[in-house]
């Protein structure tokens, strides 16, 4: 969605593609009835009682799953990609953001603190205990006692690459949030892609 030098490319092919793809499972009727305004927790519910066959989720939620459903048999897969497509996936991610305030009287021992969580043996132990994956490239969590779902999910992220567009841009929420308005009119039958794409376009380029 963005140029490598972070400027809005909404209305190139490869968003739109992506775009006519959502639009077809949209118009095929693929899509959970009332996803566009469901929240996080609505989406897990309909996965985890068997209404959805699929959903792009938080790894913080496969406890709750089987919790909520112990005889629901599902697995963790990569993120989907076009037909012919042989290079690394992305992988959506949300981040925990680590630093030290400008106007902190203890900087120094501030980023020790920050060097000694980001540490290869401590990152690891910190993202085993979190049932989440590492900051530090060279960490590798113990997944030993915990369900191997877990441990699928971290081959996979290995495999690939975390993927976020998102993470530190200017008013991100705007940016998601103006892009999701005009893909809701899309999908509604209120305007074409090629529409939404240009007025997203528009909008992101106000404040990229």
């Amino acid at each position: 969605m963005l140029t490598k030098d972070g400027k809005p490319d909404l209305t190139g092919q490869s968003v739109k593609s992506a775009t006519e793809y959502v639009k077809s499972l949209n118009d095929a009727g693929v899509i959970a009835p009332g996803a566009l305004t469901m929240k996080e927790q609505d989406k897990v519910e309909k996965f985890t009682t068997g209404q959805v066959g699929m959903v792009i989720d938080s790894l913080a939620h496969i406890t709750l799953i089987k919790k909520n459903n112990p005889d629901l048999k599902f697995t963790v897969t990569p993120i989907p990609a076009e037909d012919g497509y042989t290079g690394k996936r992305g992988i959506p991610y949300a981040s925990w953001g680590i630093g030290v305030a400008d106007s902190s009287k203890h900087k120094a021992e501030a980023f020790k603190l920050v060097e000694f969580l980001m540490s290869k043996e401590k990152n690891a132990e910190l993202s085993t205990l979190a049932n989440g994956f590492p900051g530090n490239k060279t960490a590798e969590p113990d997944f030993s006692k915990s369900d191997p779902l877990f441990k699928t999910a971290f081959d996979i992220y290995q495999a690939g690459y975390p993927a976020n567009e998102f993470v530190g841009l200017p008013k991100s929420e705007d940016l998601m949030r103006s892009f999701d308005e005009q893909l809701q009119l899309t999908l509604t039958g209120k305007q074409s892609v090629d529409e939404t794409l240009t007025k997203s376009q528009e909008s992101w380029a106000s404040v990229l």
